[in-house]
């Protein structure tokens, strides 16, 4: 496909050498004397290390050298075939005539510039680009021109077919994508000054016909060949804490907080019966003076008693399991007061910057004696976990002084190890999703994925959704997505609730006291608090995922999986008035498997039978979502699961047929109906062996309700010989 074609013959040795017209390299250099330098590619350059059959070598390598006319500036395009897709290393070098004279270096940003061209347009695309130092965002288009600078990841498509662009951030060096007349551009970053040589893994690039696939396949060959298997999502451990509702304080108090009204919250939410498996104490807790960390414990105006008495009480008085609480990754905002006790204390594990700022220290394994201090005396206050802030804000604090990688590395691994001793690795990284930060965390498993949700902002829910969708499609190679709080009392809270069921990451609200509809928590979660969490991270469904829902004709479609079935949420956010024809159907979630499946709109009291290509039509209003389950009928059934929950299929733990044909399903926990679909009309059935009543909701529909007193339970359904009419 256009550009890829040609790149993995290359890779291979199969194809032809490169020219002009295919790939361009510049580099730019730090003044003085700087500019940028146009390179020519040098004649007979290709070394290609292994054999000329494309087809039985995987490993082919290709070598294309760049240089200016002096042969004072040399940039190396390596090209390696990794089966389905090529990795593009860069080698770059400087030539100066003295070590001790004044050097020729390249530029802070932008040191390296490879063009790589196309053959023609690229037909629609969807850009996922870094909007502001800390968040990214989708773009879409159909021009090479409009792809937006700092782009993270590029996929191009048409016919059922897609070639994807994944630059790598994963060494020292940042790699950013953005279009040009003829294709794309990478941009290498050092964010070092002095710089003579460059090394790097830059990108990744393939096609295929499956774009969610696709992604995990480019992710995980950046990731063995930058030697980091354990930053893929699939390898990480997701933190049982975070698998129950949860409550935080920024919307209900923002700095304002106080142990007074988190207090009051929590007796609110025990007093209504909502289990909060855990609070979060959010910025506005910390002693703080002139903008800076003045000391570990709390600002003794809001906490008199100390962080570790209120901790108790949520805890023992209000039955709160879990309690954690926000830093940044630099103490606070502004870094650490160097007048504190807790500066002189820890002053082996701080540095500070070119600003002025005293901040955890940005070699390798030092700034863990800060963190391993803090995080020991907050566990001892009782706290369980942290969510850290502004951590894109490191390239900003270090830049020229260090490499962006380096710098990002070494404040992710030291705070890691001191999260891993004393929380378990329970934390949620936030404001971090420059490119620098998503490669270089260590271990961590949570990542927020959109800018803040914004109570006050009425037209604010359609850039939200949109943002946590679709950076996800990327995002989600690495991280579990934190999609943010919600008020569960709010003009779009339903969308909020809807949009978290289906996220698969943690679900949690920050409602102020006196503001809490119980009635759209109870869908999100078992009676304990816990979650009806999805398997994996939901990502934009095929028809939407090139498009852009908010200026287009169609809605937002979100999937996922869980319980052996396919998830599926949709979301009108265009800003159109009218009504919009959609669909859904089993074609919105991809890999599930089946002829013919069960389709069910909570809360619609009926449900479909479709074949694979089929879908169920449906209009929606300016501002309308819904929450879908599609499941697979196996024999002519097929188990829906809890009706009262958004996500109600979570609750089959499983669905067997015997030698009778009795169907025996392991249900996760009673309370509510539970429903099936299917072809043969049922003649009983047992719950944990017991009689239990079977009423028919609908045209092969049934339902039976389980009682309140039941967790884990079996229930047996004897089908009968006659078919549903």
């Amino acid at each position: 496909m256009m550009w890829f074609e040609w790149m993995r013959k290359a890779g291979s040795g199969s194809g032809p050498g490169l020219d002009a017209g295919l790939v361009r390299c510049s580099v730019k250099l730090a003044d003085p004397g700087g500019g940028t330098v146009e390179l020519q590619l040098s004649p007979n350059t290709v070394d290609t290390s292994a054999s000329t059959d494309n087809d039985a070598n995987l490993n082919g390598e290709a070598r294309y050298v760049f240089a200016d006319e002096a042969a004072r500036a040399s940039v190396t395009l390596i090209l390696r075939n990794a089966g389905d897709c090529v990795t593009g290393h860069i080698e770059a070098a400087l030539a100066n005539d003295s070590a001790f004279g004044r050097q020729r270096t390249f530029a802070v940003s932008g040191a390296v510039e490879i063009r790589l061209g196309a053959s023609g347009q690229p037909g629609r695309w969807m850009a996922v680009y870094q909007h502001k130092d800390w968040w990214t965002r989708p773009a879409f288009g159909t021009d090479w021109t409009e792809i937006p600078d700092r782009t993270q990841l590029l996929l191009c498509g048409g016919n059922d077919r897609y070639a994807q662009l994944l630059p790598v951030s994963g060494g020292a060096v940042r790699a950013d994508a953005s279009g040009w007349a003829s294709g794309v551009s990478l941009r290498l970053s050092p964010g070092q000054s002095g710089l003579t040589r460059i090394h790097t893994l830059a990108f990744v690039l393939g096609e295929g016909e499956d774009p969610y696939a696709m992604v995990e396949r480019h992710a995980a060959a950046a990731a063995e060949s930058l030697g980091k298997p354990g930053m893929l999502r699939k390898d990480k451990t997701y933190p049982p804490l975070l698998d129950k509702v949860g409550w935080c304080s920024w919307d209900a108090f923002y700095h304002r907080v106080h142990e007074e009204g988190l207090l009051q919250k929590a007796e609110e939410l025990q007093r209504l019966g909502v289990p909060a498996g855990w609070f979060m104490i959010d910025d506005g807790w910390s002693d703080v003076r002139d903008g800076k960390l003045a000391r570990f414990e709390a600002d003794a105006a809001k906490f008199p008693g100390g962080l570790g008495r209120t901790v108790d009480a949520l805890k023992n008085r209000f039955g709160v399991a879990h309690v954690g609480v926000w830093h940044t990754i630099a103490g606070y905002w502004g870094g650490i007061d160097p007048s504190s006790d807790e500066a002189r204390a820890y002053s082996r594990s701080l540095r500070t910057n070119a600003r002025g700022q005293l901040l955890p220290s940005p070699e390798p394994g030092e700034a863990f004696g800060f963190w391993h201090g803090w995080h020991g005396w907050l566990a001892r206050q009782g706290v369980d976990f942290v969510k850290v802030d502004s951590q894109s804000a490191t390239s900003n604090f270090w830049e020229g002084a260090y490499a962006y990688g380096d710098a990002a590395s070494a404040a992710h691994a030291s705070l890691e190890a001191s999260v891993a001793l004393h929380f378990d690795s329970a934390l949620i990284n936030c404001m971090g999703m420059a490119a620098e930060n998503v490669w270089h965390r260590p271990k961590s498993a949570v990542s927020r994925s959109s800018d803040d949700f914004v109570p006050q902002d009425l037209r604010g829910f359609a850039e939200h959704a949109l943002q946590n969708a679709y950076n996800s499609y990327w995002h989600g190679a690495f991280y579990w997505g934190d999609w943010d709080m919600f008020w569960s009392e709010h003009q779009d809270a339903r969308a909020g609730a809807l949009l978290r069921a289906i996220s698969g990451g943690p679900v949690y609200v920050s409602d102020p006291p006196g503001q809490t509809d119980v009635a759209l928590l109870r869908p999100l979660a078992y009676r304990d608090g816990t979650l009806l969490r999805c398997d994996r991270v939901a990502v934009p469904a095929p028809d939407c995922l090139l498009r852009d829902p908010t200026r287009e004709a169609l809605p937002l479609k979100l999937w996922n999986t869980t319980g052996g079935a396919g998830v599926v949420a949709i979301f009108r956010i265009d800003a159109e008035a009218g009504g919009m024809e959609a669909a859904v159907g089993p074609g919105d979630v991809p890999g599930l498997s089946g002829e013919r499946f069960a389709v069910h709109a909570h809360g619609s009291g009926h449900a479909d039978i479709v074949g694979r290509g089929e879908s169920v039509p449906l209009s929606l209003a300016p501002g309308e979502c819904a929450i879908w389950t599609v499941v697979p009928m196996t024999s002519g059934f097929a188990p829906l699961g809890r009706l009262d929950k958004f996500a109600g299929s979570h609750a089959v733990l499983s669905c067997v047929e015997d030698s009778r044909g009795h169907i025996r399903i392991r249900v996760r926990e009673g309370g509510g109906p539970f429903g099936f679909v299917s072809d043969r009309v049922p003649a009983s059935a047992l719950l944990d062996g017991e009689d239990v009543e079977v009423q028919e909701a609908g045209s092969r529909f049934y339902t039976v309700e389980l009682p309140a007193d039941k967790g884990e339970c079996s229930l047996d359904i004897e089908l009968s010989n006659a078919e549903t009419p």
